[in-house]
């Protein structure tokens, strides 16, 4: 098959994709050719799939199950389950092979119903027990796939030959507490097998339940989990998850035993839904909405996301991925990635512009030719294949900043891009903002764009001067879209100023994540926005988020003083500067004391720590230069040896007392230079990535 290889940055910005479909394979847009584990690796296809799931065979076979068959609009209803398999991967694929026909459940002698077809909710389509959440068992090697409905039918597919024949088995359903059979439909996230406790070897499935198999009382549903302890052949229910409400979920055990399920809610907006279990996934405790992942899009009540641990005994690295939540309907798959077990998720990528809806994930097996690469299939007809190195190397983290009463173009993490505009202190007395944007050539126009926010307020004002031109202030989706702009802004020293908008108030926004672009024509200068009124987070659920706090750069192997999002986040008495000299290849801007009698400090962001060796460039000619390691609460850990000595490039950080950066390994950290004398500082490296 030929092969095109493009930018793979290129194809997310622009939203490209390739519709064609060659038979067995599938036409793919690859990011990069190389299969090493280590380098970035990224593709793209089109895959008959509306709803179906993924799971990989203890040899490293793909699995893709889906429904296919009877034609409908809606290819759940009265479909049988099929499987495409790659051997090799994921570069080549099977043909559909039918695994079986759906279930057909007698509702009437179960007592359950009606499914007559007359009205919502006694859709017929309800009586068909067809394709559920699939399982491997990584003991014996079997795979299986339940099938269920409202209500589970008491067998399942399996394969003992990784999915090359397949047969029907008789298995045995338990009732939970409240006397419901739950079902592992394929809405919820694959099982998985777990290695630590008591019952290690157990297989452990999230699943839900409908109360009285009704789906007009969905409000009254739940999530829970159902486990086997004899490799299948019976199926213990958990208790119920203690929100009604939630169904469809995810479910991983972290190193240290403990099981982390993250649930969907399908009858209220607002965020994911969190528990964990220490008994093995029989119960749950501490209930809690996560402040940092919606629930799907803000315009419906959740959505089918996939929840998955990187296969790693050293580390609890969760991928979550879902519809971009700022975005009406569900558009734009994107992938979180947490290093500490879900309790934050600093860093996200975007997967493919576009329709996404429900997602599914998976990853290869080590020691296979699936080995390193993670695959989705989303439920709008298309799959992806990627490795960690591509979904962690990004030049561009997603920066959303929290609520603020004011945004100002002197603070670093708020400027993102710009054209024909540059930044600039004014020196004029009646303005007392240190830094502003105007243009460079005030023949053509010119734009100035943030990083998104989530907009904390409809009450918006404008901090200009535009004594001859215009400024118009654009406000922009997570697509690029234009979704308002406002009217031209004139005149000089506008402190304050009430923006007003074309199409009136902007309220209906507040929450959810934009971009500000700010359009200069002429002398327009802009130094910042503010907002009054805004809310209390916990006044409004729909609009949770993570604080500008909670912000955490992804591992990287270098920290440059110029890159984006900024690595410093603050300093006293330093500045930057340029860098001249060619011995510093790749590197442009560094920071320098502004008085060298004085000592000067420098703090970064948070980041999760790379690894377990740090270098550092820098020029201590005279004088001398400190590190020092504080955890995510800003307490300090350590402090290194000083460096002095003239230029440094990539010079070994040393730590005294036997201190290794070990245990902080993936953790977010911080780190404060202290420069003395005529010390400057250019960058940080680490070489070995923990995630190599």
């Amino acid at each position: 098959m030929k092969r095109f290889t493009i930018s793979f940055a290129w194809i997310l910005l622009a939203g490209i994709s390739f519709t064609g479909h060659w038979p067995n394979i599938g036409m793919r847009v690859f990011a990069t050719e190389t299969e090493e584990h280590s380098k970035p690796f990224f593709e793209v296809w089109e895959e008959n799939n509306v709803y179906g799931n993924l799971n990989v065979a203890m040899d490293g076979t793909v699995l893709l199950f889906s429904l296919q068959g009877d034609p409908h609009p809606d290819k759940r209803r009265g479909s049988k389950i099929y499987l495409k398999r790659s051997e090799d991967g994921g570069t080549s694929w099977s043909d559909h092979e039918l695994i079986g026909k759906r279930i057909d459940l007698d509702w009437q002698a179960l007592g359950i119903g009606p499914y007559d077809g007359k009205g919502w909710g006694r859709d017929e389509h309800h009586s068909h027990a067809t394709l559920g959440t699939s399982v491997v068992d990584e003991i014996t090697g079997e795979i299986m796939i339940f099938i269920t409905a409202l209500y589970p039918a008491p067998f399942m597919y399996k394969s003992r030959d990784h999915g090359k024949t397949w047969q029907l088995e008789k298995i045995e359903f338990r009732k939970d507490s409240n006397g419901f059979l739950p079902i592992p439909n394929a809405a919820c996230d694959p099982a998985i097998n777990l290695k630590h406790g008591p019952h290690r070897g157990r297989l452990l499935v999230p699943s839900r339940v409908m109360v009285n198999y009704d789906k007009r009382a969905e409000s009254e549903g739940y999530t829970n989990a159902v486990y086997s302890d004899d490799h299948g052949k019976t199926w213990h229910s958990s208790e119920p998850f203690p929100l009604q409400g939630t169904g469809e979920s995810g479910l991983v055990e972290l190193n240290d035993g403990t099981i982390y399920l993250n649930s969907r809610t399908h009858t209220r907006k607002g965020n994911r839904w969190v528990a964990y279990s220490d008994d093995s996934g029989h119960s749950w405790r501490d209930l809690q909405q996560d402040d940092e992942l919606f629930d799907g899009p803000p315009d419906m009540y959740g959505c089918k996301a996939a929840l998955l641990k990187i296969d790693r005994d050293d580390r609890d690295i969760l991928l979550f991925s879902s519809p971009t939540p700022s975005l009406p309907g569900r558009l734009n798959i994107r992938v979180w990635v947490s290093f500490d077990g879900g309790r934050s998720w600093p860093h996200s990528r975007l997967i493919r512009r576009g329709p996404g809806n429900y997602t599914w994930m998976t990853q290869g097996r080590k020691g296979t030719p699936s080995e390193g690469f993670i695959y989705l299939l989303s439920g709008k007809d298309w799959m992806a294949r990627f490795n960690l190195a591509w979904l962690l190397k990004t030049d561009n983290a997603d920066v959303v900043l929290g609520f603020r009463k004011q945004y100002s173009f002197a603070d670093s993490d708020v400027y993102r891009s710009s054209e024909n505009a540059e930044s600039f202190q004014p020196d004029d007395p009646k303005l007392d903002r240190p830094q502003g944007y105007q243009l460079k050539n005030t023949d053509q126009p010119g734009q100035v764009v943030t990083h998104r926010l989530r907009l904390p307020s409809g009450k918006m004002k404008v901090n200009c001067h535009v004594p001859d031109g215009k400024l118009f202030v654009w406000m922009m989706d997570e697509s690029n879209t234009r979704v308002r702009n406002s009217h031209a802004i004139t005149g000089s020293y506008l402190y304050d100023h009430p923006i007003e908008w074309q199409d009136g108030p902007i309220d209906s926004w507040v929450g959810r994540e934009v971009y500000l672009q700010f359009m200069l024509e002429g002398n327009a200068q802009v130094f910042d926005v503010r907002f009054d009124e805004i809310p209390e987070v916990s006044d409004d659920p729909a609009a949770i988020a993570a604080t500008d706090n909670r912000f955490v750069l992804p591992p990287r192997n270098d920290y440059v003083m110029d890159q984006t999002p900024s690595f410093i986040k603050s300093t006293v008495n330093a500045n930057t500067f340029e860098i001249t000299t060619d011995r510093l290849e790749g590197i442009s801007t560094g920071y320098q004391l502004v008085n060298d009698n004085t000592t000067g400090q420098l703090l970064s962001r948070k980041f999760s720590l790379p690894g377990d060796e740090m270098r550092i460039s820098c020029d201590v000619s005279s004088g001398s230069l400190t590190v020092s390691l504080l955890d995510a609460d800003g307490n300090l850990l350590q402090t290194s040896h000083p460096i002095s000595g003239g230029l440094k490039f990539r010079e070994r950080v040393s730590w005294p007392e036997e201190f290794t950066l070990g245990p902080w390994i993936a953790s977010p950290v911080s780190l404060r230079f202290d420069l003395q004398g005529g010390a400057k500082l250019y960058a940080v490296r680490f070489d070995d990535l923990f995630w190599d």
